[in-house]
């Protein structure tokens, strides 16, 4: 009788433990499961969005080369940074990734606006592109007579060495008030260290000015850096690019005492470099009796110059090479500038806000293609 009682009492003490174990754990339980749940909701999100950013060409299909831009332009009413000029899949058009860039002294989108624009309201983001692998130059290129030679390295992003990557150099130089020569270089390739020599012979000798464009291709994927023998001088004007027109701006803050607010400037010559290295002359005053190439830098950020060149949208340019003349000063200037100098190169490009808690944020990436130069784009996406 005794040894009944003390099972039932054993029985009813295992069924509370079970009982408030389990009053316990099933909120925990649910807990993790609800956090799951959001998390996977806000991966599928993310991947949506991704998606219509990466594969929209946006309304209107132009609206990155819209003139005249404005930060909450009415006139675009869905965001998407698919080039309308092509069929392939992460194609971006370049023109439309610019107007992501907050400094774009002819005006950007607004981040309120494109979260508008992708129903975003409730949600943050932040848009990267990175580029796929580093070139540095060890020293500065140097030049003795007409042989220029130069080494650099070639690294991934985080610091090994890429054996074998294929390099190609192009020389600008000029020398005196009309000498202007650009040089194409044959292929040298990175060693097991990730470095490469180079020796040029260029078409000029013992430059004023000389400066190195060097495209590097490592599997088939392409990069650029631009280095030169002297800081590059943009104290004349900003390069800019609105599909196939381009326009100087003058600078609002002059860095320099060099600087002349209201010089007179002549373009003697504009060459477009390439995605795939070729070479365009696009303009060249040699024999021309004009001052369709003349401009004053003034003051402030301001259109100082524009003309329009049909097809260099098309031509994919990735570097612009003005070669200026300083009527009053009587001096020579070349400005090398990046055709989209926030996008390309070896710098990471970001746009967008940043979260605001510790919650929870995903991360989600693909690889694109920009002026057919491979970059890797990443957005962050997190619940505000």
């Amino acid at each position: 009788m005794v040894s009944a009682v003390y099972d039932h009492l054993l029985a009813i003490v295992i069924v509370g433990v079970m009982f408030v174990s389990a009053v316990v754990a099933l909120p925990a339980m649910s807990l993790v499961s609800i956090k799951a749940v959001d998390q996977q909701q806000l991966q599928n999100t993310a991947l949506n969005v991704f998606n219509a950013m990466l594969l929209d060409t946006g309304q209107p299909v132009g609206w990155g080369s819209m003139r005249y831009f404005q930060k909450n332009d009415p006139r675009v009413q869905r965001f998407g940074l698919a080039s309308q000029s092509s069929s392939g899949f992460y194609v971006l058009d370049p023109d439309k990734v610019q107007r992501l860039v907050l400094t774009n002294p002819l005006n950007y989108c607004d981040y309120s606006r494109v979260r508008q624009l992708l129903g975003l309201q409730d949600y943050g983001f932040r848009f990267r592109i990175i580029p796929p692998f580093n070139v540095t130059f060890l020293s500065p290129p140097t030049v003795a007579g007409d042989l220029l030679t130069y080494t650099a390295k070639v690294n991934y992003l985080d610091g090994g060495a890429i054996p074998n990557a294929v390099s190609e150099a192009t020389i600008v130089s000029t020398k005196g008030q009309n000498e202007f020569d650009i040089t194409q270089s044959g292929t040298v390739r990175t060693d097991a260290r990730g470095i490469c020599n180079g020796t040029v012979k260029l078409g000029i000798s013992d430059p004023d000015y000389y400066t190195v464009t060097l495209r590097v291709t490592v599997a088939d994927v392409a990069t650029l850096v631009v280095t030169s023998e002297q800081n590059f001088n943009n104290t004349i004007a900003r390069i800019n690019i609105v599909y196939d027109t381009i326009i100087l701006t003058s600078l609002k803050d002059p860095p320099n005492d060099n600087f002349k607010p209201n010089e007179d400037v002549r373009i003697d010559n504009i060459v477009a470099f390439g995605s795939d290295g070729s070479l365009w002359m696009l303009y060249d005053s040699q024999g021309k009796n004009s001052n369709d190439n003349m401009f004053n830098t003034g003051k402030g950020e301001f259109e100082r110059w524009s003309s329009t060149f049909w097809g260099l949208h098309g031509f994919q340019p990735v570097v612009l090479i003005f070669n200026f003349w300083a009527v009053e000063q009587g001096r020579r200037q070349i400005l090398i500038m990046m055709a989209y100098p926030e996008l390309f190169g070896t710098t990471i490009f970001e746009y967008g806000g940043s979260p605001r808690s510790m919650g929870a944020t995903v991360r989600v990436q693909r690889s694109v293609l920009i002026s057919s130069m491979t970059y890797t784009a990443e957005l962050w996406l997190w619940k505000e």
